[in-house]
């Protein structure tokens, strides 16, 4: 008997036992619908911490404890207006609250709780927010100032110059003293009877015959592919976004640091985040501050290559410049290569009349 149980008597202890389980279930209060509710537990799920370290990480600002991804995911979990009040009309046991129920009533418990998560992410991202930022500023304005200085590249330009007021002898277009960088792709379009050499051919020839040291202009210009990527306003935009954050999180130090009337939870957490946050928005702000410096300097830049150009500042589209640079270099380049495949067929060397695709054109 001591080791036997009747099956009649294991049953009814197992139907109690489920009763008992349905029981307990049935006395969790639920104050939310069931989509909201399942959302915030299906999310949840994706974290291993519980309730209690979800908010002593928030009031902390433990970056140990929450990831930025976590914070994002919580951001959207926080309750709002109308669930705060729910919560707070609620006087019943917090033990009998649903699991969703209980993570709202904790983070209903945080004073200015979107707002702390918000400057909570805001910190979290902003290193690698302002270096990007920095970098892409500092790598246009580098481009910028590397084409203005470019002796090859000039030089190049001037030879291309040189040849179209030449074809254009005769013609009101032909004494012009300069070009827009959008012109000299029309180049590769200007062709010969036999459709295969076309200006740029000549053009390539022409540099590489008389002045052969201006060949590798292309390495002064090796920025602009990846300059051509960047966008101007976008680089601005997001300075301003950035700013926007700071002052964001500058009036939510400003809110939280004023006294209500009514005692608040946690007063030391509080005083920890302000602190922390306050070092951080002075950082923060200063940091900007010299992005905001290399910025006016990408300006002026912009503004020195457009006058150099012959190009309207304020019409200026640095995106489109270095984009139709590259398109020139890829142009000539590949004109140049077609260039000396043609003198090594011929057996030619490109150095005088008789060579090759020169000889061809009579260089």
């Amino acid at each position: 008997k001591l080791f036997f149980q009747d099956p009649q008597e294991a049953k009814k202890a197992k139907t109690a036992a489920a009763k008992s389980s349905s029981s307990t279930k049935k006395k969790n209060v639920q104050l939310l619908d069931l989509k909201r509710a399942n959302n915030i537990a299906i999310t949840l799920s994706r974290f291993k911490q519980s309730h209690s370290e979800i908010k002593q990480a928030i009031l902390t600002l433990d970056d140990s404890v929450l990831s930025l991804d976590q914070l994002q995911m919580l951001l959207a979990l926080l309750p709002n207006s109308d669930e705060v009040k729910m919560l707070k009309a609620y006087k019943g046991d917090i033990e009998k609250l649903g699991f969703s129920e209980k993570f709202l009533h904790a983070m209903a418990k945080i004073p200015k709780i979107e707002a702390r998560v918000q400057g909570f992410i805001f910190k979290q991202e902003f290193n690698s927010r302002k270096d990007e930022l920095k970098e892409r500023v500092t790598q246009v304005a580098t481009t910028a100032k590397k084409v203005v200085e470019s002796t090859k590249f000039k030089g190049v330009l001037e030879i291309t110059l040189a040849l179209g007021n030449f074809m254009n002898n005769g013609h009101h277009l032909g004494n012009a003293q300069g070009f827009s960088i959008e012109s000299i792709l029309m180049l590769s379009g200007i062709r010969a009877e036999n459709r295969k050499i076309s200006l740029m051919h000549y053009l390539a020839a022409l540099v590489s015959a008389k002045e052969p040291h201006l060949l590798d202009f292309a390495h002064d210009l090796k920025g602009c592919r990846e300059a051509a990527q960047i966008s101007e306003s976008s680089l601005k935009q997001e300075l301003k976004q950035l700013y926007q954050c700071c002052d964001e999180l500058q009036q939510t130090l400003l809110d939280i640091s004023q006294p209500k009337k009514e005692k608040k939870e946690h007063d030391a957490s509080t005083s920890t985040f302000l602190q922390i946050m306050t070092e951080f928005h002075e950082k923060a702000r200063a940091e900007l501050d010299e992005v905001s410096a290399k910025m006016n300097l990408m300006d002026e830049r912009f503004k020195s290559l457009a006058k150099y150009f012959g190009e309207d500042p304020s019409q200026f589209n640095t995106s489109d410049f270095f984009t139709h640079v590259n398109t020139f270099v890829d142009q000539f380049e590949k004109c140049l290569i077609e260039i000396r495949e043609q003198q090594k067929k011929s057996g030619g060397t490109g150095s005088g009349k008789g060579d090759g695709l020169a000889g061809l054109l009579g260089i």
